[in-house]
């Protein structure tokens, strides 16, 4: 259940612009952080601020998916001749959201289409870190230059690793793997 609270307070100029405050207990309430991106809804008499929730184009997968994936033949041909802008394994395509207090992955397992939903809280996540390691090797498994995005967490009692790629979704020409570096400075600030 949602509670509305009102504070009050003033509106400045700064340079060409107008600009409000956010009281603390409200930054605070909402998560918000300096540099964090909001969206604003206005009409004529009132306005609603939203910490705006960041969502990529993204493919991953887990460790096992990665070691089947090297022993198929053609996967492992079409990851190594795709690089280095290319596709590197992955088993899910879809998109990534990062929320207050969760991550939150969508999309189908690229051969059989079946959904494939992934959620897992930020208090679960036990490491985050770009590279590659012993599953996914940097010259025997792919010719990429960008390092995956590894994040470890736990689902349940068993420890799970995720390698992921991921890319704005406004952009055709980004190569997955671009969005790597902001999405663990992203993770990082929660964790």
């Amino acid at each position: 259940m949602s509670m509305t609270v009102k504070f009050e307070g003033s509106v400045m100029q700064v340079g060409n612009s107008l600009r409000v405050t956010i009281p603390q207990e409200i930054a605070r309430h909402m998560g918000l952080e300096r540099g964090d991106l909001v969206e604003l809804w206005a009409d004529n008499h009132s306005m609603v601020m939203e910490k705006k929730v960041l969502v990529y184009d993204a493919i991953w997968s887990f460790q096992e998916d990665i070691l089947a994936l090297r022993r198929n033949l053609s996967k492992s041909v079409k990851a190594h001749t795709s690089q280095p802008i290319g596709m590197p394994y992955h088993r899910y395509k879809g998109q990534l959201a990062i929320e207050k207090d969760k991550v939150v992955l969508k999309g189908e397992d690229v051969d059989s289409k079946e959904k494939a939903d992934i959620l897992f809280s930020l208090e679960e996540v036990k490491e985050a870190c770009l590279g590659w390691d012993d599953t996914l090797r940097r010259r025997r498994d792919t010719r990429g230059i960008r390092p995956p995005l590894r994040i470890l967490f736990q689902d349940g009692a068993e420890l799970k690793i995720l390698y992921m790629y991921a890319k704005k979704t406004e952009s055709r020409l980004q190569v997955y793997g671009n969005e790597n570096e902001n999405i663990l400075k992203t993770l990082q600030k929660t964790l």
